[in-house]
């Protein structure tokens, strides 16, 4: 396991000015918009990243090659899962340094606990993304990786949509009040929520590691 996470790694290395433009770009943006912006940038563009390392290893039957090494199909999924977790918690640790710098520089004033726990239920949000996204990119070629996203995306943006849309018409017809105060996160210590959130992405990952094995042990080389 150890040769496969070093390959990726090299992998990810070969795209460091891809990576250096796109962290330029978000400093950038980070002292003309939200500063909360920069931890969800960041880290969605290393997840892509961490994904994009499968595609590279369809080039020239990689797979084929991959498994004449002393490694099982399953290590190759548990690889790509230690991976891309390590992966996306070092851009989320980027973003924190490039959120406080940009705090510091414009002399923003905020509330550090609040922040945190936004952060760190960023990294949580994106942990669920993963398990969601990586088995589907284990699973199919890359090719039909992106229609099976843009179908994803698709039906959430719908789903999005069309909730406003019931939300508005039961507002109007029938008065309604939907997300009324106090938010009821309010009452829930910070402490709990990030334990539960975090809970919640370890039982995502699992399953989600779970069916990767499943695939790669059913998959013919």
């Amino acid at each position: 396991m150890k040769g496969l996470l070093i390959k990726d790694f090299k992998i990810l290395l070969n795209q460091k000015r891809f990576l250096l433009m796109f962290i330029c770009l978000a400093v950038i943006l980070s002292f003309s918009m939200d500063s909360t912006f920069v931890v969800s940038y960041i880290p969605m563009i290393g997840l892509i990243l961490m994904l994009s390392t499968i595609a590279y290893d369809y080039n020239d039957d990689g797979f084929s090659f991959l498994m004449t090494l002393p490694i099982k199909p399953g290590d190759y999924a548990v690889a790509k899962y230690v991976f891309s977790i390590m992966g996306v918690t070092l851009f989320w640790l980027i973003s924190l340094v490039i959120q406080f710098a940009v705090f510091t520089i414009q002399k923003e004033t905020y509330v550090l606990s609040d922040t945190v726990l936004l952060d760190v239920c960023m990294l949580a949000l994106f942990l669920v993304i993963l398990s969601v996204l990586l088995p589907i990119d284990i699973r199919f070629s890359p090719e039909k990786v992106r229609v099976v996203m843009f179908i994803i995306f698709g039906i959430i943006m719908a789903g999005v949509l069309a909730g406003k849309a019931v939300m508005g018409i039961l507002s109007d017809k029938f008065g309604m009040v939907f997300f009324s105060h106090p938010n009821p996160f309010e009452t829930v210590s910070p402490g709990v929520l990030i334990i539960g959130l975090f809970a919640i992405a370890i039982i995502f990952l699992s399953i989600s590691m779970m069916y990767s094995i499943r695939v790669m042990q059913k998959r013919e080389f």
